[in-house]
């Protein structure tokens, strides 16, 4: 297969590739706390509590402060974590797609 799992996010069977665990059922998501970053971009702005967007159709609310060197994005910190985002979900810093970030924990509350 050409599936390859990524910091062991991903899960390989015979048949099918799963790109993420299973939620548990009723949680559809949760709270961002820490995200990794991807990509640096390219002609960033340094900001504090960017908005972001989610490259896939989980979660919303995330916002990030940004710290930037010669237009790369060399630091990120969690501001708002938002609601509904799972781990492994992909971010971008909105209005650009060029600086990436992959969640890789979140918090649920009851």
């Amino acid at each position: 297969m050409g599936f390859a799992p990524v910091d062991g996010v991903g899960v390989t069977t015979s048949e099918t590739a799963y790109m993420r665990p299973p939620i548990e059922p009723g949680r559809e998501g949760g709270t961002v706390v820490t995200v990794t970053r991807l990509t640096a971009g390219t002609g960033q702005t340094a900001g504090t509590g960017k908005a972001t967007t989610v490259d896939n159709i989980n979660g919303s609310g995330c916002t990030i402060t940004t710290t930037v060197t010669d237009g790369a994005v060399t630091g990120q910190t969690v501001v708002a974590g938002g609601d509904g985002y799972r781990v492994g979900d992909v971010l971008s810093i909105a209005g650009t797609t060029s600086a990436t970030f992959r969640v890789d924990t979140v918090s649920y509350t009851n």
